[in-house]
């Protein structure tokens, strides 16, 4: 699964998610995935977006539950766009469209096949 920020031009939205991650589902495995070396870089770019392996429904159910509640999270003080991506699945999810953890949950839960 790999999942994006939009406007996130720092990467620092999805070093929030990652922390999340590892505190909501410390078992879960979450890669960073940097961007294109930018001129005068000496190094990789920002991170781009995150990644994991997603090999059992039991490991999406509790991605999407910690992903639909970090977007519930900071829907309370910042509108947040994000895209998922699994396989040829592709979700994108707008906190000022969705509000509430448990809509977030099913409706990734739905679209991904999690559940």
């Amino acid at each position: 699964m790999l999942v994006e920020v939009m406007d996130d031009p720092a990467g620092d939205v999805l070093e929030d998610l990652r922390v999340w991650l590892r505190g909501d589902a410390p078992g879960l495995r979450v890669e960073r995935v940097r961007g294109a070396i930018g001129p005068g870089e000496m190094s990789g770019g920002v991170v781009a977006a995150l990644e994991t392996a997603v090999l059992s429904k039991e490991l999406l159910g509790m991605l999407v539950t910690g992903v639909a509640g970090w977007l519930s999270a900071r829907a309370t003080t910042r509108r947040t766009k994000i895209r998922v991506k699994l396989g040829e699945v592709e979700v994108e999810i707008d906190t000022a469209d969705v509000a509430k953890a448990d809509e977030i949950a099913r409706r990734l839960g739905r679209e991904l096949g999690g559940s």
